[in-house]
């Protein structure tokens, strides 16, 4: 089944709709239906309009707040952290990476932030909203054990994504966003209710064994670290680092404990005049970027890219023109979440 054409804005009302039935707030619901679309726009299918029916899993189960109370719990001159009351979404860590730029701008340095209790979801657009501002952003955050160490066979962190954002001035903002492991969780969920196996090398069963069924992997299964299987302890030092920060550093939920607890999340930004003038770092990042571009290539290759610049462009491509594909999978997700809340689905495109 090819893909279905609608409209973005249709999505994203729909989506919003569907939210506000699940008693979130109007703006917090437009926030994460936005957060949602615009990761479907960038190519992320699996944290964008698929992501639906696991939120509203965790809305429905009291695991989510519909309605929280972010909070200030401690603050100084260069550094907060936020209480989230178990949110989801833009609403905390936008408010948190704003903060870090403006604090950052008014000391010409660094503004770092912490929030506790709240799902991120996804990190590059917190790191590209410091990027997009003049100044290098970085977000991350961990989630629910799914990761053993190497040698063993115990869940200890989560996928932990973390991203960067890098200004330029003629080219867009470098965005990295990666999990410290091989694959996310949602991505196997999808492959589990479309009965399709997954590479090997992403998954484990819960004994430990190397599987490619995800519908065994959810009866209690492990992730594979990033760097899995030549250099596993990459991605699981790297989760380390990011669970140390979001929920040790945070006071939230860590290691195991984000199971029971709540998850964490860690940002900052830097101003580059803190080291040079702004327009002298962007031309460099220029330079480097075009250094990267005019490189070799190898056979076959049309084009080298930057960190988050496909992502870009099919972002442009598709806001211009004003339409979106979705997979079927996400259709049926939106269909199914539509009909139990009593939501308008978007009307779909005719090709």
């Amino acid at each position: 089944m090819k893909a279905l054409l609608v409209r973005i804005d249709d999505l994203r009302h729909c989506v919003a709709i569907a939210f506000e039935r699940l008693q979130l707030k109007s703006e917090d619901a437009e926030g994460l239906a936005s957060l949602l679309v615009d990761s479907d726009l960038r190519g992320h299918q699996d944290h964008g309009v698929a992501a639906f029916e696991v939120l509203a899993t965790l809305y429905r189960n009291g695991t989510l707040n519909p309605r929280p109370h972010v909070s200030v719990l401690n603050e100084t001159d260069g550094a907060i952290l936020l209480d989230g009351d178990r949110g989801c979404g833009p609403g905390a860590p936008r408010r948190a990476m704003q903060w870090c730029i403006e604090r950052a701008r008014e000391r010409k340095g660094m503004a770092v932030a912490a929030v506790r209790d709240w799902q991120l979801l996804v990190a590059a657009p917190y790191a590209r909203l410091a990027a997009e501002a003049g100044l290098i952003g970085f977000a991350c955050a961990n989630f629910n054990p799914l990761v053993a160490p190497p040698g063993g066979r115990t869940a200890i962190f989560g996928t932990n994504p973390l991203a960067y954002g890098l200004p330029a001035a003629r080219h867009y903002p470098v965005v990295l966003d990666v999990a410290t492991t091989v694959s996310s969780m949602q991505k196997v969920r999808i492959a589990a209710q479309q009965d399709r196996s997954t590479p090997e090398g992403v998954i484990f069963d819960r004994a430990g064994n190397p599987i490619t069924d995800p519908g065994e992997f959810l009866k209690g299964g492990l992730l594979a670290p990033l760097g899995y299987p030549q250099a596993p302890h990459k991605g699981f030092g790297l989760a380390l680092f990011v669970d140390a920060l979001a929920g040790v550093l945070s006071g939230a939920g860590f290691a195991r404990g984000v199971a029971s607890g709540a998850p964490g999340n860690f940002l900052w930004a830097l101003d580059v005049e803190a080291f040079l003038p702004r327009h002298e770092f962007l031309a460099r990042m220029d330079a480097q970027i075009d250094q990267i571009k005019q490189g070799e290539r190898l056979a076959g290759v049309d084009e080298l890219l930057v960190p988050g610049e496909r992502g870009q462009r099919r972002y442009l491509e598709l806001t211009a023109r004003g339409v979106m594909p979705l997979t079927p999978a996400s259709w049926q997700i939106l269909a199914t979440a539509c009909d139990s809340l009593a939501a308008p689905l978007p009307p779909i495109i005719e090709n």
